[in-house]
């Protein structure tokens, strides 16, 4: 017997692509046909080798925090992009299609209410972050299910429609939980990352932080840390004066064997940042990213401090002598690390699977 196709819909950034990829990929092992839409920002060296996946890219633009100009422009942009979405679904015909979040969502998921009422797919929704995200707010009064990945999300009222399910995450870092955590001895892991928002702070801040630490502390450190492409050299150059090892990076591969190893992680709070950390029980100081439509990183990074797993620097805050001084505290009471990693209680192993189950649940109602 055929199944029925279903669409997955997503932003080009990591933060809402690659939970789509896991649950493509895990809906793909099921046999279902999928659509992915997405939007002109995607970077995925692998797309092509997505078999049995079809593809589409289209239109689509933010209007939160923009000018009023800019707004009135990118909302044609998103018109335009909902008439791309519904000849797409029209000729595609689905019975689910899950959106998870970002301006991207919002044409194919608002095309998919303009088709006959009898082609209407169920819509479900995933929230990554601990707060509804702006697009999903203006969604969810179409969704049929809201899966979200933590146990509280604010901004959504409780409901029968909501299941907590977690985030999916890449299979490489879901296939090393559960990870036990190795007290530091002669050598000291740290991870730094951040993308392009964090990388460029954190150049600025953390090795000038960690050299500040007495000498017996950094001729332990270990560091591998993701940089911008044009501070690399100057970072490297102060880390060796310093006598502090150090890997530097535009960008981190083989994430699943960094935090196999890492004793402390330091950087930003978005949704798979925090789902990492808790499928591997990492101690993390986390600096939300403050320009956030609605504060998500805060709220993200707030469920880990509450948690005893991590420490939030806000980033007016985050300057040399604070972070010197609680890397130093940390790393003088390895103890505090060790009951940090031994508190993280949001991990959500089959978050993909778990997904999954519900977007065939809720097929089989809907066509009951």
């Amino acid at each position: 017997m055929n199944k029925p196709q279903i669409a997955i819909v997503a932003g080009g950034t990591g933060g809402h692509f690659f939970p789509a990829k896991a649950l493509t990929m895990q809906l793909r092992k099921r046999n279902y046909p999928i659509l992915f839409i997405t939007d002109k920002r995607i970077d995925d060296q692998e797309l092509a080798s997505w078999h049995g996946v079809q593809q589409f890219v289209i239109n689509s633009a933010g209007i939160n925090k923009k000018s009023f100009i800019q707004k009135i422009s990118n909302s044609f942009v998103l018109l335009k992009g909902i008439i791309e979405a519904r000849k797409i679904l029209k000729q595609n015909p689905v019975s689910a299609i899950i959106g998870f979040g970002g301006y991207p969502s919002i044409p194919p998921l608002f095309a998919s209410r303009l088709l006959p009422k009898k082609r209407r797919p169920a819509i479900i929704l995933h929230e990554g972050n601990a707060i509804i995200g702006k697009a999903n707010a203006i969604l969810t009064p179409l969704a049929t299910k809201i899966a979200t990945s933590f146990p509280v999300t604010e901004g959504l009222s409780a409901s029968d429609k909501i299941i907590i399910t977690g985030l999916p995450v890449r299979s490489d870092i879901t296939a090393i939980y559960p990870t036990s955590y190795k007290v530091q001895k002669d050598t000291i892991h740290l991870l730094i990352w951040g993308g392009s928002l964090g990388a460029k702070i954190f150049g600025k801040i953390v090795p000038y932080a960690l050299g500040n630490l007495p000498l017996s502390l950094r001729t332990k450190l270990r560091i591998t840390q993701q940089v911008c492409k044009e501070d690399i050299k100057t970072i490297s150059e102060f880390y060796k004066k310093a006598k502090i090892q150090a890997e530097l990076s535009p960008f981190l591969t083989n994430i699943a064997n960094l935090l196999k190893q890492v004793h402390l992680v330091i950087g930003r709070s978005g949704g798979s940042s925090i789902a990492e950390l808790a499928l591997t029980n990492r101690p993390a100081i986390l600096v939300p990213y403050p320009y956030a439509a609605n504060k998500e990183q805060y709220y993200n990074a707030r469920i880990l401090e509450k948690e005893g797993a991590a420490w939030i620097i806000n980033q007016p805050n985050f300057t040399v002598l604070s972070l010197t001084q609680l890397i130093n505290d940390l790393l003088t009471h390895p103890e505090k690390l060790q009951n940090a990693a031994l508190s993280h209680k949001t991990a959500y192993p089959y978050a993909a699977n778990n997904l999954a189950n519900l977007v065939e649940q809720t097929i089989s109602q809907s066509s009951s």
